[in-house]
């Protein structure tokens, strides 16, 4: 079975995660043997098979040719030819796609998706580091196939604008956790707690993600 392996000197442990593509990624710590590492992915091929099937299954849940969800609610997704600029416009229930001529219909939904995350998230992350007392560097989104957000050592922060399809109350939680990160950089007790104060039901919340998450590509 063919997976990647990426080295973390913090790391303790073996763990296992897939990608959006559904390919296995194994986290292991360093001077770990490689034999080693093959063995535990050989003995968690039942694990990878069955989340393999479910994440083919639960593929474009939030975006399909016909459908797309923003903040947790779902559109009808509709593409029209246009002589003018392409652009995007929200008419009701509806998620309108113009088209100019020669251009690509996912590179304009997805500039639109990108500009609607940035200017809720970017005042979103500003407004809750002010309520949790924290501060950090530089803010920046990007989409990622792993992960929804990090936050470095230096203080610098990492989200997948791709959050903008998940409700407000996960896209809070998701922030939450990277910016309790800016006081722990573990996950200790004291970090859950930290996290706790402002997000009581993060557990929930976590348990969404890990539920959901894999349809967001």
């Amino acid at each position: 079975m063919e997976y990647r392996t990426r080295i973390n000197p913090r790391a303790r442990r073996l763990t296992l995660r897939l990608d959006a593509a559904g390919q296995p990624i194994v986290t292991a710590p360093r001077f770990t043997p490689h034999w080693f590492i093959h063995r535990f992915v050989n003995s968690q091929q039942t694990w990878i098979t069955k989340h393999q099937a479910r994440l083919a299954q639960a593929k474009n849940t939030f975006l399909s040719a016909t459908q797309v969800d923003l903040f947790g609610k779902h559109y009808q997704l509709v593409t029209q030819p246009t002589a003018g600029a392409s652009k995007v416009t929200i008419q009701g229930k509806k998620v309108v796609v113009s088209v100019h001529t020669g251009k690509d219909k996912q590179t304009v939904l997805n500039l639109f998706l990108k500009n609607t995350a940035s200017h809720y998230l970017v005042p979103r992350v500003h407004e809750l580091a002010r309520k949790m007392r924290v501060d950090f560097k530089k803010l920046t989104l990007r989409a990622q196939s792993t992960r929804w957000g990090s936050c470095s050592s230096v203080g610098n922060l990492n989200f997948n604008w791709r959050l903008v399809h998940f409700p407000p109350t996960i896209i809070d939680s998701v922030i939450i956790h990277e910016l309790a990160h800016r006081q722990q950089l573990d996950h200790s007790k004291n970090f859950w707690r930290f996290v706790e104060r402002f997000d009581p039901e993060y557990r929930l919340h976590r348990g969404w993600l890990k539920r959901n998450g894999v349809a967001v590509v």
